[in-house]
């Protein structure tokens, strides 16, 4: 059984073991020279990460945990590009655990995205009554993990749109680790497009297409042999019938050893 042990206790050993205070430099580019930074920080990211403000961490009789002190982090070390960094850290070090390594090689991604409300204006926040309501905005926080059990990096969206090409964007400026070869989504990331952009840029896309023994395959050719598709598609496309009902401009290909290109 694995040990009961706070969370700030469990940051602290975190921070120890990759080193993260290393790679948050102050916004000036200079690095930090505070006694106790490391305890500061992890101050800080428990603050923001539990949403509780900075008066349950504030300890007046220790020098790290003052208000001053703890105002001065967020303000000079706490941006996101330093927080990106030492993420990367954390997937370096995730990825060197022996049990990790059984899990996967970090090599397959999945990414699905939490709608939240937001009560302020702001240009990231949507429509979408379906989920925020009639009077209230919203947005994405889509989120890119590994099979390695690693947050890879994130992205906001504005509202709900179509997350696809956010997925994209998001692997494409991750954090850490090795470049994902497989890409998997939900539905609602699917159009026949984005299999083009995916592979394009090196990926295998692979939704996880719902109602996917609904969909029909079509042949043009009743004697072409489509291999593993041979037993699934079995309806047909009247070329004839496009023909005559298309203008001039389009026309038709079928090589019959494969699908059919119009």
């Amino acid at each position: 059984m694995l040990p009961k042990v706070d969370f700030p206790e469990l940051l602290l050993e975190v921070a120890e073991l990759t080193g993260i205070e290393e790679v948050f430099t102050h916004i000036s580019g200079a690095d930090s020279h505070m006694e106790g930074f490391a305890t500061s920080l992890c101050a800080v990211l428990l603050s923001e990460a539990c949403n509780v403000g900075f008066t349950p961490v504030i300890k007046p009789g220790v020098p790290a945990l003052t208000r001053g002190r703890l105002v001065q982090v967020d303000q000079g070390y706490f941006r996101a590009e330093n927080i990106s960094a030492a993420n990367g850290l954390f997937i370096e070090a995730q990825a060197k655990i022996d049990v990790v390594r059984a899990w996967g090689g970090g090599l397959v991604a999945s990414a699905d995205g939490v709608r939240f409300t937001v009560p302020v204006q702001t240009l990231y926040a949507g429509s979408n009554p379906r989920y925020f309501g009639l009077r209230h905005k919203g947005a994405t926080w889509l989120n890119v993990v590994n099979d390695q059990v690693m947050g890879l990096g994130g992205v906001v969206v504005p509202g709900t749109l179509r997350d696809s090409l956010f997925i994209l964007d998001a692997i494409h400026a991750r954090d850490g680790g090795p470049k994902p070869e497989t890409v998997i989504t939900d539905t609602a990331s699917y159009s026949d497009i984005v299999f083009g952009l995916f592979a394009i840029c090196g990926y295998q896309f692979s939704p996880r297409i719902a109602d996917i023994s609904d969909a029909r395959l079509w042949r043009t050719n009743t004697a072409a042999d489509y291999g593993p598709l041979q037993p699934v598609s079995n309806h047909t496309i009247r070329l004839d019938r496009i023909r005559a009902r298309s203008g001039p401009g389009v026309t038709t290909h079928d090589s019959g050893a494969g699908p059919p290109w119009v």
